[in-house]
């Protein structure tokens, strides 16, 4: 059963995949790759129901419960690197579908090679130098954010000897400049629960790795207000967008406009002409922010948003249209 799955970590190789898509439906393996173009689906024998199997068996799942969801986390040496994958399994009554991902698998950037915009590259630079407020990152998964964390806190943990503390579910770049927590809910190690621990650790700078809840908000703000640098993630489709998720989430808007050093929103593309990746970001710092919580409104002459971000990479020739254009839905 290696072999199978070997084959597969071949494929997701060549194919620079993020994720697998299974479905297993009467006894057949229906297969799917997300990678540049979405979801690719493959064809090959070998990915059969012992395959799926052998992945759950790994995983330490519950063989015998095809009934309810269930989620693990396994290590496999491959070409002499160790990779370490996640593999969430959601059964219904008629089928089980599941998700292979690769946690490793990121590139590590240097924080000035981020952004093509040296503005943004000073930006991210001066969020090194920040000791307290609530910086936010928004975008979908497979954007980056990740990996624009990952280089900021890098950079915090090296050169500023603070000391810095992530919370993340499931750790995607291990780094051992900095003390990362892994949630597991199944145990009781909640993000909230996780939040009073890394507390106890005396840390300068928290990461947590996403805002699910009010009361992981709530919690976050609280850490902010009491002198902590905080960095965290949102689904939210812009600035905008995350700023007004943060307050459906019950933050009271002044003690966010008092908290909020930054917001950033994100999106990852293939460079056109080439197989690098770059991501466009928008920035949200100080003055953006006063216009914000003051007139209700972003300053429309000095400001663009992601969607004109990217359309601007698009005009310039940096990214394809074809690869931008489900983000820009109204451009033909």
């Amino acid at each position: 059963m290696k072999e199978k799955f070997e084959q597969l970590l071949h494929m997701v190789e060549r194919k620079r995949a993020t994720d697998v898509h299974f479905t297993l439906m009467q006894h057949r393996l229906h297969v799917q790759v997300r990678g540049w173009n979405g979801l690719e689906t493959i064809q090959n024998a070998a990915f059969d129901e012992g395959l799926f199997c052998y992945l759950k068996y790994i995983s330490n799942l519950d063989l015998g419960n095809t009934l309810q969801p269930q989620s693990g986390n396994f290590q496999y040496e491959f070409r002499q690197e160790l990779l370490y994958f996640r593999f969430s399994l959601l059964p219904t009554l008629e089928k089980q579908t599941a998700v292979l991902r690769v946690l490793n698998n990121h590139k590590e950037i240097s924080l000035e090679d981020l952004s093509l915009d040296s503005k943004q590259t000073a930006s991210f630079l001066n969020w090194t130098k920040t000791r307290s407020g609530l910086i936010v990152l928004s975008g979908p998964t497979g954007s980056g954010k990740t990996t624009t964390l990952h280089a900021i806190l890098k950079r915090i943990a090296q050169e500023n000897r603070l000391h810095v503390v992530s919370l993340e579910d499931p750790i995607e770049i291990f780094d051992d400049s900095y003390l990362q927590l892994q949630i597991n809910e199944a145990g009781g190690f909640t993000y909230e629960e996780g939040i009073k621990e890394l507390l106890r650790h005396d840390p300068d700078v928290i990461m947590i790795g996403e805002i699910r809840d009010p009361s992981t908000a709530r919690m976050l703000l609280r850490c902010a207000l009491s002198g902590h640098l905080i960095f965290t993630t949102i689904h939210a489709k812009c600035c905008s967008e995350a700023i007004k998720r943060l307050l459906e989430f019950g933050l009271r808007r002044e003690e966010l406009y008092h908290t909020l050093s930054a917001v950033c929103a994100q999106r990852l593309y293939k460079r056109k002409g080439t197989q690098e990746r770059v991501c466009i970001y928008e920035i949200l710092e100080q003055n953006e922010l006063d216009a914000y919580f003051h007139e209700e409104q972003l300053p429309q002459q000095q400001h663009r948003d992601i969607f004109q971000e990217i359309q601007l990479a698009v005009s310039k020739g940096i990214v394809a249209q074809e690869e931008a254009v489900i983000d820009l839905p109204h451009a033909q």
